[in-house]
Formats: C-alpha cells, structure tokens, sequence
C-alpha cells in the first residue's frame, strides 16, 4: 500500500483530481491508501459515505497539525491555492520526517499558477516578452530573482517548497497552471474563478467586462486535461518514483493546452450570456484598474509544457472545448444564484 495525502477537495480541480486518481487504471495507484484532508466534519462525512478515507484538520493555519499529519505519508497532492507559505512548508517537513523513520523515497506534488510568471500590462509595474519553458534550467533562479523585485505570496511558497525541499530530502513538484476552465467533476465546487467572476459581474452590471487589451494573449487548460496530469504524475511516482525527472530546481511542470486573447475571452462570454438574455448590452466595456484587479491577479504569460509531456501526459481538450465552455459556465452560474 502507497500512503497517499490529497489536501483540498473543494476546489474544481481538486475534486476533478479526486475523481481521476480513484479511477486510475494503474493497479500500483488504484490500490494506494489514499486519505483525504478535509476542513470541516459535514464535509468529511459526505467522502466519507461515498467511500472515501478522510483525515479531518482545523485549516492550513495549523502547521503543527498539518507537519504531524503529512509525516505518516509517502505522496502528498496539495490543491489548496498556493498562497499559504506556512502550510506549504509544514507539509514538506512532515514529509522529510517520514522519509527519516522510514528510509523511503517521499514526494510532494505543490499546485501553483503561471501568474508567478507574469507580467503586469495593466499596471505596467513589470513587462517582458518570453515564453517559458518547464524543460528551462533557470526557472527557480528566475522566480527567486522576481520576488527580489516584488514580493508575490504564490511565488514565494513555490521558491519555500523547493529550498525547504532540498533541505529536507524530500522530491518537490510544482505545477503551474495557466487559467483554468471547464465543468470539474467534484462533489462541491464545479467552478473555478475567472471565467465565473466576469459573468457574475456582467449579470450584476447588465454588461461584459474585458479585463485586458484586446490581442494581449492569456493561455488556458480544461480542468480534466489538469487532472489528468496530476494523476500521470502520481502513477510515475507509485510504478518507479519519477525516476529521470527532475525534482526540486528543476520540478516546475507547467499545464498549458491552449491560448486566447482578451478580447475572444469576453466576446464568448457576451455570446453565451446574450444567448441567455442575461445582459442589457453586448457592448463590452473595458475593466478600469480597480475592477480588474477583484477578478485578475494575472498578466500575460506564455509557457511550454515540454517536461509535463515527456511524462506521459496527453491532454485531450480542443480549441471547441474552450469555445463551449463559456456557456457551460454562464448556465451553471445562473443556476447558482437562484
């Protein structure tokens, strides 16, 4: 039995990941002790009747707990937003005591975001043109050099993650998706964020809000295409421990299928809520600073996931996919606020 620890399910594409790893093919993987940690015993007691193992915790405040729980694990999955520095180091220190007690391999697979990556042409507070690369030898040196310059609490749990990882003697993988989209398959929360803040504002306003330049290009991954590059990676690690990728420095795997502008991302949300009768106007209105700044904490990032394929992962989703999606989305919205 591999000891397996995946933290957050409430999220799309933590409840999305839940049901791609328990209906993983790979016998090594559907036969893991796999445990849930869960806030709250309401929560916990619907996995629960369904099957699921849970551990319950009081939050990621609690670093105490957070260390002594991951330390009976071999695999920790953590799909909480990577903002918590504390908990993101208290997991790989419960971890490095496992490794200790047990002699065995460990590793912690971090979920992140590309905006540690991007620039700021809202704001113009940073700007470069790059595409990144997750084959790339500089990639941890880079982020470390941007916080330098402007602290971001994200990038600073991933650079905490590989430096507490090293010191630690446990694997770190961090996957940094770009935005995020499509109807997840978990049992709480089907939405992620972007897509639905714009079109709660635009049903709250009676218009669409862009939130940036027309051609400036943001890029995207449908939320099981994400899922199931969490559950590569895990079957690597149960059938030969990642064994010739790399970890730590280099273990930044990105997620990007595809990409869109700012101006095709509003005008499919105008079509499908227009094709709703939810707006007053299919005029679409350009978001001032402060408005963009409640739905947007990201830029313009372009990255090549090179490494997250050499590992097998093939992802599925189509230019289609994410033209549906916006109505899938409006639908499940409206449907919310009833």
């Amino acid at each position: 039995m591999f000891p397996l620890l995946r933290v957050d399910v409430r999220t799309k594409r933590g409840g999305t990941v839940v049901s791609t790893l328990y209906g993983s093919e790979n016998e090594l993987l559907k036969n893991s002790n796999i445990s849930l940690l869960i806030r709250g015993t309401e929560k916990a007691r619907t996995f629960n009747d369904k099957g699921f193992q849970t551990v319950l915790f009081d939050g990621l405040e609690d670093t105490v707990a957070i260390e002594s729980i991951a330390s009976k694990y071999d695999l920790i999955i953590n799909m909480t937003p990577g903002f918590s520095v504390g908990s993101a180091i208290a997991f790989v220190k419960g971890l490095g005591h496992r490794q200790n007690s047990t002699g065995r391999d460990v590793y912690y697979i971090h979920t992140s975001g590309t905006s540690n990556l991007a620039d700021q042409p809202i704001t113009n507070a940073y700007h470069e043109s790059r595409t990144f690369v997750d084959t790339s030898p500089d990639l941890y040196s880079y982020l470390q050099r941007r916080n330098a310059l402007t602290p971001y609490a994200q990038r600073t749990t991933d650079i905490a993650v590989i430096s507490t990882g090293l010191a630690s003697n446990v694997k770190t993988y961090i996957i940094m998706p770009p935005t995020i989209y499509g109807t997840g398959s978990g049992d709480f929360n089907r939405l992620t964020i972007q897509a639905p803040a714009v079109i709660r504002s635009a049903l709250r306003t009676g218009q669409v809000m862009q939130l940036g330049e027309d051609n400036a290009v943001a890029e995207h991954v449908h939320v099981e295409d994400l899922a199931d590059l969490y559950t590569t990676m895990a079957n690597k690690v149960t059938k030969d421990g990642l064994q010739g990728f790399p970890s730590g420095e280099r273990g930044i795997y990105f997620a990007a299928t595809g990409r869109h502008t700012w101006g095709e991302f509003a005008q499919g949300i105008v079509q499908a809520l227009g094709g709703l009768n939810a707006i007053k106007t299919v005029k679409i209105k350009k978001a001032s600073l402060t408005e963009a700044a409640e739905m947007w904490t990201g830029g313009d990032e372009l990255t090549q996931a090179d490494a997250s394929r050499k590992l097998g992962w093939q992802p599925q989703k189509t230019v289609k996919d994410f033209g549906k999606h916006f109505q899938e989305t409006a639908k499940l919205v409206m449907e919310s606020q009833k």
